[in-house]
């Protein structure tokens, strides 16, 4: 069981640690296997969907996958990990992929919801004795196994990072729209 958590921590975690590098790392600094839009590139792309400041929102982005699934690869502080992952995946899932349907071929919500699932399992069954946290011995560093089971208290650390994701997503819409109200008041008024 441990090898197959060892698994199932590395292949997405070290896939998904890509991808944040992707919005982080500038195209001509990359390797070509890693295809990097940069943080330009990809507050760019930000940008054109609405999602303002792009280059901050890209950086933020790239952190928050970077961080969160080296976490979940090292088997360290697994739920902070998994709710960096919840804040991120939220946003793609709502702003990006939910229009497009269910199929990653259409750039719908199936990867995206398989990178957040992988994250919660990984939570809800714990990172193993092949981890940071089992050598460290650090399990239970939040305290709470007494008052919750291992899916409820991984269900708690999703729900924080959509709960951040949708903030983030309000935030940026009200600060479109304030924006928009503060540009269409003319100098005189």
């Amino acid at each position: 069981m441990n090898i197959a958590l060892l698994v199932l921590r590395l292949v997405p975690g070290l896939l998904f640690m890509g991808h944040g590098l992707q919005k982080l790392v500038p195209p001509k600094a990359a390797p070509k296997f890693l295809a990097a839009n940069g943080p330009r590139g990809t507050g760019g792309f930000f940008e054109q969907i609405g999602m303002r400041p792009g280059l901050l929102l890209a950086v933020v982005a790239g952190l928050g996958e970077l961080f969160g699934c080296f976490l979940i690869a090292a088997g360290l502080l697994t739920p902070l990990g998994t709710a960096l992952i919840g804040a991120v995946m939220t946003v793609a899932i709502l702003r990006i992929h939910l229009s497009k349907g269910i199929w990653n071929a259409a750039g719908g919500i199936e990867f995206p919801l398989l990178m957040l699932t992988s994250a919660y399992v990984v939570s809800a069954i714990g990172p193993g004795s092949l981890s940071i946290d089992s050598w460290a011995g650090i399990g239970n560093w939040t305290g709470i196994h007494w008052a919750a089971q291992d899916a409820v208290r991984a269900g708690a650390a999703v729900g924080v990072g959509a709960a951040a994701g949708v903030l983030s997503l309000a935030a940026s819409y009200f600060g479109r729209v304030f924006g928009r109200e503060r540009q269409d008041l003319s100098p005189v008024h």
